[in-house]
């Protein structure tokens, strides 16, 4: 049948030809359906998730347990046999001689060990690079090196040592599938008091823990882990350090530190040290100007560091450098260490302290944070700070859960563990995150790409 095409005037002359009217009215709707709808090229969806971190043991018989914000958290023993992670029922695990892979969760978990000492340290997943900025294999050195591997296909790792005479051959280790491998620092750099030490992953999901342990035949002189740094930069911040305040503050009890410096590149650096606490903030003699020789290890006695109250340390640089203090406390007849390092920028933390009553210091320009926590009485506690430069908290109880929130960019903090009246050792810890969100592009099935042979 023939189609008929019908046409309108009007009076001035103006002819409307419905079927052209049409058409072109089709050829409008494709061409917006064309525009809106997603091209082949961006048929894809983004997902986020946290990473699965690894939380340490030392084994050797120390009580030490892994403590998880969160009781139903899946988790498993890194043994060489078992592979799936299974739910839980406590927040706080007890650790013999294997680490344990932590399901990612926005939460950091912590392992805390001691012995006669405290040791505390983040769970944590490498992301390539972990820095452990102190340590030593001198003779009073019991300290390890521990690289785990909690895939389930080999790892291998370089290690490279730095001195006060420079950097060392690195070293090329295998780590088995699913297993940990414990390494004698002394074995590493005999006789060297000063050191410091890179892991980098060549293949596989590796983490690593710098436990710094010292004793004099018997006697224990004290232990801390190292916690790691990921990467060097031009303003290196500590934020928690501390002297002797309060009932700590004794005839029988001293304190005295010591700021290591690293810088990992082949320039050296010029640098500035600033000391701040809620007196103020100042650059002790010497620290001005320094000249920092690039890939040797160089120690500093902080002599004008504060004793009776916490403060933080800044190393301004213009080179990237690394930094850490070592805090050699006194407790009566009982030696202790402590070992402070660099802290990431704050966002939000949060962490199970198992009871433990913290001090936290807070270091930026422009202070802003929110503190909430759940004390060990069931009470909730809620506290704001604002302040410049310097501010540290001092928790009123032990507390379980906390979790801290920064609403200002340029901040950094970091926790502060004392004995208390009848407990034992000193630990700091940076507040930083034991893995980050990551986030992956997954493809979008499309129908229209099958095609039929």
């Amino acid at each position: 049948m023939r189609q008929k095409s019908i046409t309108f005037s009007s009076k001035n002359g103006f002819k409307l030809n419905i079927k052209v009217l049409a058409i072109s009215l089709a050829l409008l709707i494709l061409a917006g359906f064309s525009y809106f709808a997603p091209e082949r090229s961006e048929q894809v969806k983004l997902t986020s998730s946290y990473p699965a971190t690894v939380c340490p043991a030392i084994g050797n018989k120390v009580s030490s347990i892994a403590a998880l914000t969160k009781s139903k958290v899946n988790r498993r023993s890194i043994d060489g046999t078992s592979k799936r992670l299974n739910p839980g029922k406590s927040s706080v695990i007890a650790l013999k001689d294997n680490a344990i892979l932590v399901e990612g969760n926005p939460g950091t978990s912590l392992t805390f060990a001691n012995n006669g000492w405290k040791a505390v340290v983040p769970c944590s997943i490498s992301n390539g690079e972990q820095w452990f900025i102190g340590g030593s294999g001198a003779l009073t050195s019991k300290s390890y090196l521990f690289i785990i591997n909690s895939g389930f296909s080999e790892s291998s790792v370089d290690i490279e040592i730095f001195t006060p005479n420079g950097q060392l051959e690195p070293k090329i280790v295998s780590i088995p599938q699913n297993s940990s491998k414990k390494i004698s620092i002394d074995s590493l750099v005999p006789g060297e008091e000063s050191i410091a030490i890179a892991v980098k992953t060549k293949s596989g999901r590796v983490s690593s823990y710098l436990f710094d342990e010292r004793k004099k035949g018997l006697k224990s002189l004290g232990a801390d882990f190292v916690s790691p740094v990921t990467i060097a930069r031009k303003v290196a911040t500590i934020p928690a350090i501390t002297g002797l305040s309060g009932k700590l503050a004794s005839n029988t009890n001293s304190v005295s530190h010591t700021l290591r410096l690293l810088v990992p590149a082949t320039i050296d650096a010029n640098v500035d040290v600033t000391i701040n606490s809620n007196d103020g903030n100042f650059i002790p003699v010497g620290l001005s100007q320094l000249d920092v020789k690039s890939q040797k290890v160089l120690d500093i006695p902080l002599t004008f560091a504060k004793i009776d109250q916490p403060f933080s340390v800044i190393v301004n640089s213009d080179q990237p450098i690394f930094a850490s203090v070592l805090s050699s406390f006194t407790y009566g007849k009982s030696p202790e260490i402590a070992w402070a390092t660099g802290a990431d920028e704050l966002k939000k933390w949060s962490v199970n302290l198992t009871g433990s009553r913290p001090t936290l210091n807070f270091v930026g320009d422009r202070i802003n944070v929110q503190i909430s926590a759940t004390g060990t009485n069931g009470k909730k506690i809620v506290k704001k700070l604002s302040a410049s430069n310097f501010v540290t908290w001092r928790a009123p109880v032990g507390l379980n859960r906390l979790e801290v929130t920064a609403s200002r960019d340029g901040i950094s903090g970091g926790v502060i563990f004392l004995p208390e009246v009848g407990g034992i050792g000193s630990s700091y810890i940076p507040m930083n995150n034991g893995a980050n969100l990551e986030t992956a592009a997954e493809p979008i099935s499309d129908a229209r790409v099958i095609s039929r042979g």
